[in-house]
Formats: structure tokens, sequence, C-alpha cells
């Protein structure tokens, strides 16, 4: 038997490698996986740097900054499988939320105005000569880092001068909340959900309405424990695409929710799980539930497959806002990093229709199409 170390974060979207690890598809294929709980994405991608894991789940823009030696040392990472779309959400403090009622009461019910609303929010904090709010994401390569600066440029705001962005591992932006160092966040569930239950704050716009079907985190690996351990690799994408079916059958969420549960793995209470899982937004403080169909999707519309088109827009925001400076050739790096083919070939070696590209066009269809005949998910931006 194979044995591998792998890294998580605690967050929903951690289910393939839980549901792999408890359902047995880990052991089916020959594998001894060891999953390691890390505090941070830092640790994650410094453990897979310096080998003391071979496989990480990670935030797609890390593979691209450690390829490119952008924000750390320089490692070559790719991947061949994907955990899902969305799953992200962008949530305020009450004090926030409560400066931006006189603007739009409903505030809530309408994810599409909220920007707008926040927006005069920071003028009004201007003409009065507040600071600027404080906003966190995970890492600062990362959806949540971009989907935020998206959604706050759909409205004139500003990401470099009318607010501030900061760093705060997922596990601890609750509490930088609740200690009022900063005003909201863009995180991966649970921990949106869970500042709702805790009563500190609200939830605005989830990622999906922010871009439909956003890709999130992806199976990471060295180039060169790829290219020495295909076999592993292989089995290790064939496990992981089995947890993600497994997932998608609504008679096992209960068992999910209990697993993702426990202290090992995402540790958050059990009711802050639920919603996510039913994609729903809930807002105790003004008792009102909201479906988000899409909240989270780890299985439809090809939510497995690596999308170099994905790659390709990651890059381009990373150009966008400075961090990539030089000229580059983003196709190019892009292949070099989703290796799509592999993908193709495991899975589709096992009988799952797949198509015949590894790209698709973004951004534009605003409902659900179908590409070479498989159904596909609706992708416009806000």
């Amino acid at each position: 038997m194979t044995q591998i170390n792998i890294g998580f974060i605690p967050l929903t979207d951690s289910a393939p490698l839980v549901v792999a690890q408890e359902q047995g598809f880990f052991e089916k294929e020959g594998l001894d996986v060891c999953l390691q709980r890390e505090v941070s994405w830092s640790n994650i991608r410094d453990k897979l740097t310096f080998g003391e894991i071979e496989a990480a789940q990670m935030l797609a823009p890390m593979l691209m900054a450690s390829t490119l030696g952008v924000g750390g040392l320089k490692k070559p990472l790719v991947t061949a499988y994907s955990f899902g779309l969305n799953g992200n959400a962008i949530s305020v403090s009450n004090a926030l939320y409560r400066e931006m009622l006189p603007y739009e009461d409903k505030v809530l019910a309408k994810p599409e105005l909220s920007a707008q609303v926040l927006k005069k929010v920071i003028d009004a904090r201007k003409e009065a000569g507040k600071e600027r709010l404080r906003f966190a994401v995970v890492f600062p390569f990362s959806m949540h880092h971009y989907l935020l600066r998206h959604w706050l440029s759909s409205a004139g705001i500003s990401p470099e001068q009318d607010v501030q962005i900061v760093v705060v591992p997922p596990p601890s932006v609750v509490k930088a909340m609740e200690e009022d160092l900063i005003d909201g966040y863009c995180v991966g569930e649970p921990w949106g959900t869970h500042a709702a239950m805790r009563k500190a704050g609200v939830t605005l716009i989830t990622g999906y309405e922010i871009w439909n079907n956003a890709p999130e985190k992806v199976l990471g690996v060295t180039k060169t424990w790829a290219e020495a351990n295909p076999e592993t690799h292989r089995k290790l994408i064939w496990a992981l695409y089995q947890a993600s079916e497994w997932i998608d059958q609504p008679d096992n969420k209960e068992t999910l929710v209990h697993w993702l549960a426990q202290p090992q793995y995402v540790g958050a209470p059990e009711s802050s799980l639920w919603n996510c899982i039913n994609q729903e937004i809930y807002h105790p403080n003004d008792q009102l539930r909201r479906q988000v169909p899409n909240f989270t999707t780890p299985f439809k519309y090809l939510a497995n497959f690596p999308w170099q088109s994905h790659a390709d827009w990651i890059l381009q925001q990373m150009q966008a806002c400075g961090q990539l400076t030089e000229s580059l050739d983003v196709a190019a790096i892009s292949e070099s990093i989703y290796w799509t083919d592999l993908y193709r070939d495991v899975v589709g070696g096992h009988g799952v229709t797949l198509p015949s590209v590894n790209r698709k066009p973004e951004g534009e269809h605003c409902t659900p199409w179908l590409l070479e005949g498989i159904q596909m998910g609706e992708d416009c931006f806000i």
C-alpha cells in the first residue's frame, strides 16, 4: 500500500478528502493516506514545497504564485483535479451592517445591490473623516481576494484606495471580526455561516453571485512528485472523483455533515455546516433564509474538471492587481500547471464522458448550457 500525506484547511470544500478517507475510496485504490489539518495556507504551501506532505488541498492561485516564484520560494506545482465550484461568501460585521441599513433596509435579500450600498457607506465615512474599512481574505493569492476585488470594483470601490485588504486564516476570521480587527471578509464555508450563527455578522453575497460557478480549491502536488509518482497520482485523482460523486448524493448529506464536524476535520458545529450543504444563507438576526441553489457545487457541471480557462482568468487577475508585473504567456503557464489531459485520461478512462477541450468561454452564459452535449452551469459575472 502506498503511503501519502495530504494537507488540508478546515473548510467545507475539504469534503472530498474527508469522504475519500472515511468512505474508503483511498484504501480501495491502495493508498494509505494521512490527512493533516493545517492552520493556514502558508503552512500548506511551505510543507508541500519542502516535501513534508506529498499533496494538498490548495487555493488555485497558490499554484501560479509558487510556480512563478511570487510571494515565496519558486517551486513548480501542478494540479489535475478541482475540489469543486463556488463555496465562498462575503460577510460583514454587525456594526458595518447597521451602517448599510439606512441606504437599503433589505440589503440582505438583495445581494446584487450590496456593493453599491457599501459604496454609499464608504463615501459617507470619507466625508466624516473616518478610517478605511478593513476586509480580510484568506491569502493574497486566492479566489477570495480576486472575487472580493471584483465585487468592490463592480460598484466603483477602489480595492487599493477605498478599503484596506488584510490576510486572516479561515478559522480565525470570525474571532477577528468579533474583536473588531476587521469589518468584513471573504472566506469559504462554514466560516461565513458560523459568524451568522454566533451573531457576529451577516452574509451579504455569495461567491456564486459574484461569478456564477467560479473555480475554487484544487489538489496541488509538486511537478517533481507528479513526474516521479504517476501511478499514485492517478489513483489519488480517481479516489477523489469517486468521493465528489458520493458527496453529490442527497442521501449522504447527514453522514457528510457528521464527518466534517469532527475535530480532526473542519471541527465546526453541525449547525454551521448544514446551511452550506443545503445551499442556504441564514441570518439569525433577521430570521431570513435565502436559497442560493449553487452556493457550493462539489460535482455537477464538471466541477472537478481542471479548466485551463480558469487558470487563465486567475493569472489575468494577478496581473491586474499588480502581483505579476512581467509580461507572461498566460496560456502556456496555465497549460504547464493545469494537467487537464491527465484528468481526462484518468476519469475518462473509467468511462466518464468528458469534453475534448481544455478551455471554455468564461462569463458568457447567464443560463445553463451544453458543451459537446454535456450540461454546464451558468458562468456570468455580477
